[in-house]
């Protein structure tokens, strides 16, 4: 990453210079709050994305067999139901890197434009399908309808008790949707660590769970995952690109669009 080019390399080197003066990247993984506020709520609770790479680690075994159990039972289609962190990256995973034979294409509704839910309701088979749910707080309201309206749907046309085996849930410890899960009986409840803000949770089991059940290779993702994260909390700034990725956000709006221009 050249941070040395360009007109707004003045910028650019304050910004990376505050970094490196302020000890920012050693004080980030000491999870010191005061880098962003004095104030710790809404930060001291959001920072379990720093530990996310061992702690999603804990749950490889469990998803890999649950995928397996779905591909089993020949699934085809999964439809993912979520508003912001929780459907960006998994709709990433699904465009970055496709759908590996014999896995789940998935599909990501993250509008509640009539007309996409209906796309979706018409062109799903829900005998070959999985639905996820997938809200952190347990209770995002367009999720939460999305959940309510094609439970009812896949009811009508499997019943109930079927249809429960078509539907699991991502979300938090103790949420609104967990014991809402628990009730219908979904086939499968995984529980993400609460410490993950819904914007940071891309390796959690909110994006890991997703890419899973498209074909990723979850174990080779993380081992390329734990060479980043080692970078990002030991090297020096200059050699750090988590570091000049943020020194270059961080010296404005004008270098950053810049940087992403030109690279």
């Amino acid at each position: 990453m050249n941070v040395s080019s360009g007109k707004f390399q003045t910028a650019v080197e304050k910004s990376l210079n505050h970094i490196s003066r302020e000890r920012i990247i050693p004080r980030i993984w000491q999870k010191d709050h005061t880098v962003w506020r004095n104030d710790p709520t809404e930060i001291s609770n959001r920072l379990g994305w720093l530990n996310c790479v061992e702690v999603t680690k804990k749950s490889f075994d469990e998803i890999n067999s649950f995928v397996e159990e779905i591909k089993k039972e020949g699934f085809a289609d999964a439809l993912l139901m979520g508003m912001g962190g929780s459907s960006l990256t998994p709709e990433v995973f699904r465009f970055t890197f496709g759908v590996k034979k014999g896995f789940l294409d998935l599909h990501v509704l993250d509008s509640t434009h009539p007309e996409a839910i209906l796309e979706y309701e018409n062109k799903l088979n829900p005998e070959k399908s999985l639905y996820i749910v997938s809200t952190k707080s347990g209770g995002t309201v367009e999720t939460m309808s999305f959940m309510k309206y094609f439970f009812t749907s896949v009811s009508k046309k499997l019943g109930n008790e079927k249809a429960s085996k078509h539907f699991i849930a991502i979300t938090d410890p103790g949420s609104g949707l967990e014991e809402t899960a628990k009730q219908l009986n979904f086939r499968k409840i995984f529980l993400n660590d609460p410490d993950i803000g819904g914007r940071f949770s891309a390796l959690s089991l909110f994006g890991i769970v997703p890419a899973a059940l498209i074909g990723i290779d979850i174990e080779k993702l993380f081992d390329e995952t734990s060479k980043m994260f080692n970078e990002c909390e030991h090297k020096e700034v200059l050699d750090n690109s988590g570091a000049k990725l943020g020194g270059i956000i961080g010296s404005s709006g004008q270098a950053y669009f810049y940087y992403f221009s030109t690279a």
